[in-house]
């Protein structure tokens, strides 16, 4: 978490922060007009992002989810609340407890990492919402907000249909120069991303290519999407 409030004003907008964060940072918000603002702000832009990638879920998606209901098991058995220890269950009981203290180490460190990603994320993802330049355009279920001041865009997607296991769909930026990749992403609802470097980008093509990506297309785009 970190120390300076005004770095979970986009956080706070998607909702992504944890209890203890958002009392935090409503306590702050309180008294700060310029993080009331900008909250506004991105509330308000991720909305549209949110509108401009919606799609109508398919008429059949209500039946199927009421006939899996009728088969799933809604709560687990009920067990009693004291378990009889076996006889010479205390070593048992320690090395469990060895085995969670390393566990919840290892699980904090990554949290620690997992945390700072997600704050540099969500500073560059404000700097772009936020610039005075930005600029957004949706196509084919592709939102891309630019900023040129920035040098970054924002890309969501809002779904990506399936591909054979061999590949994946591939990113790039495109214009006068040769495509520079972006990234590669998976089927399905992959998660936004902000890529640097537009320099002289004029639009962002996608390509299905083999698994791993390519360092350069190996055919024709199956969707380009133009930068203002």
């Amino acid at each position: 978490m970190t120390d300076d409030p005004h770095a979970l004003s986009g956080a706070y907008a998607l909702d992504a922060l944890s209890d203890t964060e958002r009392r935090r940072f409503e306590r702050h918000l309180a008294g700060c007009p310029t993080c009331d603002t900008e909250v506004g702000g991105l509330r308000e832009t991720a909305a549209r992002l949110a509108l401009a990638a919606a799609r109508r879920p398919p008429d059949a998606l209500r039946d199927r989810v009421l006939a899996e209901i009728r088969h799933t098991r809604q709560l687990p058995p009920r067990l009693p609340r004291h378990l009889p220890a076996p006889r010479g269950a205390g070593w048992l009981a320690a090395a469990a407890c060895l085995v969670l203290a390393l566990v919840s180490g290892v699980a904090a460190v990554r949290a620690h990492d997992a945390a700072e990603r997600a704050e540099a994320f969500n500073r560059q993802m404000t700097g772009v919402l936020t610039a005075p330049d930005a600029r957004a355009v949706t196509a084919g279920g592709v939102t891309i907000v630019t900023s040129r001041s920035q040098d970054r865009a924002l890309i969501t997607v809002s779904r990506l249909e399936s591909l054979p296991s061999d590949q994946v769909y591939q990113m790039w930026f495109m214009g006068p120069d040769a495509p520079r990749s972006i990234g590669t992403m998976k089927p399905g609802a992959p998660p936004p991303v902000i890529a640097g470097g537009l320099r002289g980008a004029r639009q962002i093509g996608v390509t299905v290519e083999p698994g791993g990506g390519s360092p350069r297309p190996t055919g024709a785009p199956i969707l380009t999407v133009p930068l203002s």
